[in-house]
């Protein structure tokens, strides 16, 4: 309650702010990012597969959390875990080869070794960055399908302050949900500030009742940001950054033949001071020092009155680098940097303790005025199982003014976790899990190609890919619990196999005049365990986003259609779910410059989407959903 009436005492101190009625594309040639190499580049001089989601089209999803927005990103798969959590997948790939970070930090994971998509608050976000592909050259361990940045709002020359607020219900009567975001940003002097604040609660939902479990349960996030930049001269300056998360979720879940109150609460906490300074005109320095904290404990209160079962784990990452980025002979932009990590876990009172040092060089190289490279190496020594390479090689021509062709190789890694090496999970209903403190890493061998057409009214963008991992780290059956408890399965950590994923990328985008712009996102997807020939879990043959969309900013209105189609997909070994699609419509209306009221509904024609949207809380997951709600600014 306490962490309630803080978020009240900001809403009511902020005045509020509309997000802009315009309709963007997923992202402009001329945009500049800087997930892909560190420093602000543009995007039509990547020779990489990326995709940038702004604040517009965020607020034009009527969506309350990052895992709602990453349920229409290209080529990400939302895969539900215990705990009711949702990971997202790309290219195929688990979630443990997804790296998520927040503003260029690693989100340190939480029960099962998972991060938690459902508890980033959408009203936080600026915009996210996802570069599909091996990342390992840059980032390290867990970037082998690619790296999605989730950066949060930054400080306005001009004071704004803004506040909105939504509610919404499925039309069966359940799944309440009521959401509000405040936040003032500005500069006064040298000092730049934002601070913004974000509440959801999102009521229970059950559609089964006789199962013994909540089809959807009550959630409620509280959560916040903010960002202080202060120019310390001409060329420097320093950055203190927090970002806070708290998430709570009840419902019925059963264990042991018993029906039980299920409690479940999760802290997340990130801090960074930074240092940037433009050395040169063409060589700037970057020195970062972070930590990030996530607690989660779950508690089991059997109905009947009988003595809870409470788990914790806590995790805790401490990060400190340092980067120089300069431009050698006008052709090569090299960007060198150095890095240490420790992780702590403690799950349950096991306690465990990796750290990692890394040291990387790129080179953005102009060949020719067409042609254009990025070359890349890093060394990584881990504790636990020693040291790694990591290159990358891309390459991009420009044919003319409309066509660009690019291909890449890239090798990447994974290291094994605090959770599989040591701590593992004794107590979960569904299978024992036994840690192995001699895995070895993960490791990857991926290669694209892909061409680009920017020809005024139509983009096109098309993309090949494949990657095979060795060593896979996987789960092997070795037996049944013969105690107490039933004989649930008894899984071991090991490093079993080889895996394969492979697709093809193709997005569209079309200006139809009047207003209109028609865009596609197809992603035709295969995976398989390369050892025992079986597809691979939350692997959907194709995935689809049409979107419509309308923007007349003379009379103050936008709106949209899309149609969102998942493939089928092995959810189990045995169960293969069919192919769906469901429709999403959305429509905003200005009554002022200041004032904007929008509707919207997700799953217009009531499919059934549960495990295709990874877990409970996606859009339309619990059916035909309605919202409406009303932002504000001054």
């Amino acid at each position: 309650m306490k962490k309630l009436c803080s978020f009240v005492v900001l809403a009511v101190g902020c005045s509020a702010l509309v997000h802009a009625g315009e309709t963007t594309q997923h992202h402009r040639m001329d945009e500049v990012v800087v997930t892909a190499t560190l420093s602000e580049t543009p995007v039509k001089e990547i020779p990489a597969a990326i995709e940038v989601i702004t604040r517009e089209e965020i607020s034009e999803m009527g969506v309350e959390t990052l895992h709602q927005v990453l349920t229409e990103a290209q080529s990400v798969n939302l895969e539900p875990v215990s705990g009711r959590m949702s990971t997202a997948r790309l290219r195929g790939l688990n979630s443990s080869n997804t790296l998520v970070m927040i503003d260029g930090m690693r989100l340190p994971s939480g029960f099962q070794d998972k991060v938690d998509m459902g508890e980033v608050p959408a009203g936080l976000i600026e915009r996210i960055e996802i570069v599909r592909g091996p990342g390992s050259a840059l980032y390290g361990s867990d970037a082998i399908g690619g790296v999605i940045n989730v950066i949060t709002r930054k400080p306005t020359d001009e004071v704004e302050a803004w506040v909105s607020a939504q509610y919404g219900e499925s039309r069966h009567g359940e799944a309440e949900n009521t959401g509000f975001d405040a936040g003032v940003s500005g500069s006064s002097g040298s000092l730049g500030y934002v601070i913004a604040g974000s509440f959801v609660d999102k009521g229970r939902f059950d559609f089964d009742t006789e199962d013994w479990k909540t089809d959807g349960d009550d959630k409620e996030i509280v959560a916040g940001a903010a960002n202080l930049i202060w120019q310390a001269g001409d060329n420097a300056d320093v950055t203190f950054g927090v970002t806070y998360a708290d998430a709570e979720r009840e419902g019925i879940r059963p264990k042991r033949k018993k029906e039980n109150d299920w409690h479940n609460e999760s802290e997340r906490f990130t801090g960074r001071v930074e240092f940037r300074s433009g050395l040169t005109p063409n060589s700037s320095l970057l020195l970062r020092a972070y930590r990030s904290e996530y607690d989660w404990r779950v508690s089991l209160t059997p109905t009947d009155g009988s003595k809870p079962e409470i788990h914790n784990v806590d995790q805790a990452t401490d990060q400190f680098e340092g980067r120089w980025t300069g431009l050698i002979l006008d052709r090569h932009k090299l960007t060198a940097g150095i890095e240490y990590r420790t992780e702590e876990r403690k799950e349950d009172g096991v306690k465990s303790e990796i750290d990692n040092l890394g040291v990387f060089l790129q080179d953005e190289l102009t060949v020719t005025d067409r042609l254009n490279a990025i070359l890349g190496l890093r060394f990584d020594d881990h504790s636990d199982f020693g040291s790694v390479y990591s290159p990358r090689v891309s390459v991009a021509y420009r044919f003319n003014d409309y066509l660009r062709l690019r291909g890449a190789y890239g090798e990447g890694f994974r290291a094994p976790s605090a959770f599989e090496l040591y701590s593992g999970s004794p107590y979960t209903i569904r299978r024992i899990l036994i840690p192995n403190p001699d895995l070895d890493p993960e490791t990857s061998r991926t290669w694209e190609v892909g061409a680009d057409i920017d020809y005024g009214v139509l983009t096109v963008g098309l993309t090949a890919f494949r990657n095979d991992v060795d060593d896979m780290i996987a789960e092997v059956f070795t037996g049944r619990y013969e105690g107490k408890k039933p004989k649930i399965p008894v899984n071991e950590v090991r490093n079993i196999a080889e895996a394969m994923t492979q697709g093809v990328e193709l997005n569209v985008g079309l200006k139809l005049g009047y207003g209109l712009f028609l865009a596609d996102e197809l992603t035709l997807l295969e995976g398989e365990n390369k050892t025992t020939g079986e597809e691979l879990l939350y692997v959907p043959d194709v995935s689809n986003v049409v979107k419509l969309s309308y923007s007349n900013p003379s009379i103050g209105f936008s709106g949209n259609i899309r149609l969102v189609t998942t493939g089928s997909q092995y959810t189990t070994p045995d169960v293969k779910t069919d192919t769906y699609s469901i429709v999403n419509v959305y429509a905003s209306k200005s009554l002022t410059d200041r004032v904007r009221l929008y509707t919207g509904v997700d799953n217009l024609f009531d499919e059934e989407v549960t495990d295709g949207y990874g877990n409970v809380y996606g859009p339309g997951s619990s059916g035909t959903f309605i919202y409406g709600g009303l932002s504000m600014n001054l």
